[in-house]
Formats: structure tokens, sequence, C-alpha cells
């Protein structure tokens, strides 16, 4: 029996864990590391998710909701990773809890 990997696992669940440690970043600051660590992965995470995306609102007839929610979550990424860490911790934690956002509305446009 195949056990299934990373790339055949619905986006929600392959990302999921690394999402909600982006989103509690802003609860409670992780270190200035982990921060740089989750920017790096959430970017990576992010670039993956909106290819996905893409292809999917590609099949859509334009200006439909469907079409329009991925517009939507596509530009929130993409405003997402035109943002920085900027200089002190909150703002590092901030951006990482931003991003990790960003990638949830990418995973749930293509996990619905």
């Amino acid at each position: 029996m195949t056990q299934p990997t990373d790339q055949t696992a619905p986006a929600h669940q392959r990302y999921a864990a690394l999402i909600d440690e982006a989103e509690a970043a802003a609860g409670m600051l992780p270190t200035i590391d982990a921060c740089r660590r989750l920017e790096d992965e959430l970017r990576a995470a992010i670039t993956d998710l909106a290819d996905r995306v893409r292809r999917e609102q590609g099949r859509l007839a334009r200006d439909t909701i469907d079409w329009n929610v991925r517009e939507q979550a596509l530009l929130g990424a993409q405003a997402a990773l035109c943002g920085g860490p900027g200089l002190g911790l909150r703002s590092a934690a901030l951006h990482v809890a931003t991003l990790g956002a960003a990638a949830r509305s990418l995973a749930d446009c293509i996990a619905g």
C-alpha cells in the first residue's frame, strides 16, 4: 500500500501546521530566528499555493464568484509578499502572521 506524499496531500493539510504557527506568532512572540525561518517557509508555501490557485482560477469563468475569491486571495498574497519583517521582533512576528493569513486564504481556495 502506498503512502501519500506531501505533494499529494491537500493544500490545507500540507501547510496547516506552518500556517497555524505563523498566525500564532502575533500573540506569543517567537524568536527572531523562528520568524526568519517562518518567513522563508511561508514565502515558499505561498509561491506554491499561488501557482495552484492560478491554475484552478484559469479553469473558471472570469468574474464569477469563485474566480473573484481566488483573485482576491492572490492579490492579498502578493501584498503580503511585498512586505518585510521590519526592524523589531514585534514587526517581524506581525509580518509572519500576515504571511500565514495569506497562505491560509490561498489554501482555502484550493480546499474549497
